[in-house]
């Protein structure tokens, strides 16, 4: 099928909206209401994505940014990726906190004791941890240090 110019000058079969940069977008929406929310210009988030003014102009207007200056973009104005794109905040889930974050004292220095343990060393606290009672034998048998 090949496609024929109007009189308009626009593709037949093409959807007009398409065409025209999205004036409304999300994304600009988000920049917006951020940098009035700090008190800063389209400049000022320019400079700290070293970019030029037009280029966050056409952010706004286009609701298009690259991946590498989504990142910076968001980090400038203090919001996630998820948040800067238009994510609503209810859906934007906090980071996880990591495993690390969850031990106790003891845990994370026998953790510690084995990182720095050699290949045997490592293999027989292995062998130990998998032949030990585990935590519900283990309260029977001693209390655990606090």
């Amino acid at each position: 099928m090949t496609q024929q110019k109007s009189t308009s000058g626009s593709l037949k079969g093409v959807a007009f909206h398409s065409m025209m940069p999205a004036m409304n977008s999300l994304l600009g929406n988000v920049i917006k209401q951020r940098l009035a929310s700090l008190g800063e210009t389209q400049e000022w988030l320019a400079e700290k994505c070293n970019v030029s003014k037009n280029a966050v102009s056409k952010w706004i207007s286009t609701g298009k940014i690259s991946r590498a200056k989504a990142i910076v973009a968001a980090q400038s104005l203090g919001l996630t990726v998820d948040q800067l794109l238009g994510q609503p905040m209810s859906t934007v889930s906090p980071p996880a906190e990591t495993t690390l974050e969850r031990l106790d004292t003891q845990e994370k220095r026998l953790l510690e004791l084995y990182r720095q343990s050699t290949k045997d060393g490592k293999m027989m606290i292995y062998g130990a941890a998998t032949v030990a009672p585990k935590e519900a034998d283990a309260g029977a048998l001693l209390p655990r240090p606090q």
